[in-house]
């Protein structure tokens, strides 16, 4: 396995290359379009991915014509086993060899966290703590960045609108990160931000701008990835199989069943035992 610590410059993006064994990522940017290939007629896109719902919505895009290429991120996140899924999966999907690239120091900023921090738990109810600062606004800045670099025109990642339903508390998003507000707040930001000045160069697209759930964008994944969608990873541990308690697997496990697929995931926990004991009303 081979990991990446990425510099961009001006004129070149730079990758300094070791082997190791590689962390897993919760974040996994897809860069489309062979590197070798830089001609007008090829379909370029950057989807960044992390799971069931990126993973199947990267696979969209490649059903429509993109090549893809993946980049996994190190956070020093505690679902690491990510990473090891996501390699083999860019393979079955026909998808480029992806790129690790190591962001390991925004654990320390992370700090509080149910993802990087290991003196938090993770729970199966949803709290403030388990959402990352920006999270995705940080990959999708380095997505960009390499769309830039291959001409590609189109960023995506997995955000969806089950991920921006209003907080009981305060009406915000649960994922502020997630809103298509945000996606398109940050492609203004990239008309500013490299030549030429002022002219939209990217597109960020995710299942919440085209208005899905997590459930139906599930459908959509399961349309074109078939048995493959059960081996994406969604939880935030990294066991030998999905904990079945925590949010995401809780998450997932309700997509399947609002989606009218059979959940076929491997649990340490049956996640129907979970539900019965928890109140996810409030």
């Amino acid at each position: 396995m081979v990991c990446v610590r990425i510099a961009i410059y001006t004129n070149a993006i730079l990758c300094y290359s070791w082997n190791m064994d590689c962390y897993n990522s919760i974040g996994i940017c897809f860069i489309s379009s062979r590197q070798e290939d830089h001609s007008e007629t090829m379909k370029r896109a950057v989807s960044c991915i992390s799971g069931l719902d990126s993973t199947g919505y990267a696979a969209q895009w490649k059903a429509k014509g993109y090549a893809i290429y993946p980049i996994l991120f190190d956070y020093g996140q505690k679902g690491r086993k990510e990473i090891d899924v996501s390699i083999e999966l860019s393979r079955e999907l026909d998808f480029e060899e992806p790129l690790v690239v190591d962001i390991g120091f925004m654990k320390n900023i992370w700090s509080g966290v149910q993802l990087t921090d290991d003196s938090i738990s993770v729970e199966a109810l949803y709290t403030p703590t388990v959402v990352v600062p920006i999270r995705n606004v940080i990959f999708l800045s380095i997505a960009s960045a390499y769309a830039l670099m291959i001409g590609a025109k189109i960023v995506t990642y997995g955000a969806h609108m089950s991920d921006i339903q209003p907080r009981t508390d305060t009406g915000d998003p649960l994922y502020p990160d997630c809103h298509p507000n945000t996606a398109m707040a940050f492609e203004e930001v990239l008309r500013y931000a490299h030549f030429p000045f002022g002219v939209k160069k990217i597109e960020i697209w995710s299942p919440a701008r085209e208005g899905l759930t997590k459930a139906e964008n599930l459908r959509r994944s399961f349309n074109v990835m078939g048995d493959l969608i059960y081996k994406t990873w969604s939880c935030y541990l990294s066991k030998e199989r999905h904990c079945g308690k925590c949010e995401s697997c809780i998450n997932r496990h309700r997509a399947f069943i609002e989606a009218g697929i059979p959940d076929l995931t491997e649990y340490e926990v049956d996640p129907e035992e979970v539900l019965k004991k928890v109140d996810f009303s409030r």
